[in-house]
């Protein structure tokens, strides 16, 4: 047991699985960028300092992977894989100690990727009654979501279908109003689809046949319709552009085709988020130098959707850009760092990062935090002007070839994947 792990014993744990209306914004991270998908923390503090002081607790996993931990009051999740026996594993962790408190292997089998996914690339998304884990069977050759309660125990599997494409799969469900959301779009077609999150039995599936170019590996948006109670789930594809469909039914609400070129791999996100703004724009884009601001159609009398405004070159295609509402963060790949209007998609300024990003830049207490693939965490004061906290080397262990997974923010703690080990990072420990 590391100093850390002793420090993060002495912490008082929270009481039980809370449900959704009784947590908190700062204890939970429900899955891949936190709350809404915005990758924003702004009540959260931790460190600008990486080391033995601020280090809580660093524990091995079942297993390396790129998935990041989601967290739910006092239990954190986090998946690994064992690619010689084609196994998956899902653990649960105490999110304040580090403590393993039970784990789950799922028989994932070999089947085909690109030697930079893994059987644990898919991020999990919880609510306060269970954790749901997209993954593919390669026996049955289907894509499949699982659930299990916060103590182990199995709730259902669902059957996504089919998956087709020469990367592999990675599938990440988000939860929103009891329903388990999921994007399985690839290259023989492919469906979206809102399961029950209880039973697992789906309240609405929108089949797309008509998917069949690059397979898109962006996790789903539900976003809030402005002047309305209702919502939709956003998705975007080569093949199908960006398109809202119904939160309740499916339908497709509007849709903007013809966008894209390439594979979707930068998730949707709200960039006016946190602004006070009435209405939405939604950032998507794709491989080969596209970025643009989506105003869906909800923002327009003739309801219809169009490009409100378009990056210029250098765009990302793996790192998810951030913002407050203010200000948006684009990281490219090669790590050019571009303040933007969010409005205008102006550039504000301009900064370089010395290293390559997989992993989607977050904000956090109003600083930007970067994991670059080498393993070194940026961190700067921003908003008007770039100014470095911080880089520190994290000192991947023998083997890890890059380090790809977004970190996640909870309990005022910092939680950093490197390879097969896990980091937390706080202030005072």
């Amino acid at each position: 047991m590391t100093k850390g792990m002793r420090n993060g014993l002495k912490v008082a744990l929270l009481v039980g699985p809370l449900l959704a209306g009784e947590l908190g914004a700062e204890e939970s991270w429900p899955r891949f960028r936190g709350p809404d998908g915005t990758g924003v923390a702004g009540d959260q503090s931790v460190p600008v300092k990486f080391d033995e002081t601020t280090l809580a607790w660093s524990v091995d996993l079942a297993g390396p992977g790129t998935s990041s931990p989601v967290v739910w009051g006092d239990a954190l999740f986090l998946t690994g894989e064992d690619r010689k026996k084609g196994t998956v594993t899902l653990q649960c962790l105490d999110a304040k100690t580090g403590a393993k408190r039970w784990s789950k292997e799922l028989e994932a089998g070999d089947y085909h990727m690109h030697n930079m996914n893994n059987l644990a690339s898919a991020t999990s998304c919880v609510d306060g009654d269970v954790v749901v884990l997209g993954w593919f069977d390669g026996k049955k050759k289907v894509a499949m979501l699982t659930a299990w309660s916060h103590d182990g125990e199995k709730q259902w599997d669902y059957e996504v279908g089919d998956f087709k494409a020469s990367h592999g799969i990675s599938m990440q469900p988000v939860i929103e109003d009891g329903r388990v959301v999921y994007a399985n779009l690839h290259q023989a077609g492919g469906s979206v689809a809102a399961l029950d999150v209880k039973t697992g039995k789906p309240v609405w599936r929108t089949e797309f046949p008509e998917n069949a170019d690059k397979t898109t590996y962006i996790t789903p948006l539900v976003r809030k319709l402005h002047g309305s109670d209702e919502k939709e789930v956003v998705i975007a594809s080569m093949t199908l552009g960006v398109r809202g469909l119904d939160f309740a039914t499916g339908k497709e609400n509007w849709s903007l085709t013809g966008v894209f070129i390439q594979r979707t791999i930068v998730s949707p996100v709200d960039i006016l988020a946190g602004s006070g703004a009435k209405d939405s724009l939604l950032m998507v884009g794709c491989k080969n130098g596209i970025l643009i601001a989506v105003r869906p159609a909800d923002a327009k009398a003739d309801g219809s959707a169009e490009v409100a405004w378009k990056f210029g070159k250098k765009t990302p295609y793996v790192p998810t850009p951030v913002s407050d509402g203010e200000t948006l963060y684009v990281l490219d790949d090669g790590g050019n760092l571009s303040a933007v209007d969010p409005v205008s998609g102006e550039v504000r300024w301009k900064e370089r990062l010395m290293a390559n990003f997989y992993a989607s830049p977050l904000l956090i207490g109003g600083k930007l935090y970067c994991l670059s693939r080498e393993g070194e965490l940026f961190v700067a004061e921003v908003g008007e002007k770039f100014e470095a906290l911080s880089t520190t080397d994290l000192k991947p262990a023998d083997g890890v070839s890059w380090v790809d997974t977004t970190p996640a923010v909870a309990h005022d703690s910092l939680y950093v994947r490197v390879g097969a080990r896990l980091d937390c990072y706080r202030v005072g420990e």
